[in-house]
């Protein structure tokens, strides 16, 4: 754990996050096309959700919104970005790479303070999973709408670490 985020990190984090009326918005603030990033979120729900059951459609979206609220949560626990940065888009890739890399838990580990992300996760996947309204298997569901929210946590994290600047870019 090199920063140790913790619960007062993350409540700042979401409340700023949440009193933006526009993830859009944010995304932009972060030099982050939201096209791409929409796209980002929707594939790592359709592969986690793909993974425990043929569900797609609705769920998926769901999915997707649990990735980017990881993903702006952990792009603004350090506080509000700084105007874009120059290859923001490439350091979102190496970052998305990163995780794959490592493992989310492992990137998560290196920032935070493990049981407030876990109170955190937990909040937010039972509440999302509660907002699907009519939807089988609402407990079934906990899990894999958790680890995308960790997905877009750790990149989130990842992105504004500036530790890909440090790692040997791939070819």
């Amino acid at each position: 754990m090199t920063d140790g985020y913790t619960a007062d990190d993350f409540d700042r984090a979401v409340a700023a996050v949440s009193a933006e009326p526009s993830s859009e918005l944010l995304a932009q603030r972060l030099g982050v096309d939201r096209e791409h990033l929409g796209w980002l979120a929707l594939d790592a729900a359709a592969t986690v959700l793909g993974e425990e059951r043929e569900q797609r459609g609705a769920i998926v979206s769901y999915g997707g919104e649990a990735f980017t609220a990881g993903f702006l949560i952990g792009a603004h626990v350090a506080g509000p970005p700084e105007d874009c940065v120059d290859a923001t888009q490439s350091r979102l890739s190496r970052a998305v790479e990163i995780v794959q890399e490592r493992g989310r838990h492992a990137v998560i580990a290196d920032y935070c303070d493990l049981a407030s992300v876990g109170r955190l996760e937990t909040v937010y996947a039972e509440a999302l999973v509660e907002s699907m309204g009519d939807v089988n298997e609402r407990e079934a569901l906990l899990a894999p709408v958790t680890r995308i929210f960790e997905a877009g946590l750790a990149v989130g994290l990842e992105l504004r670490s500036g530790r890909d600047d440090e790692l040997p870019q791939q070819p």
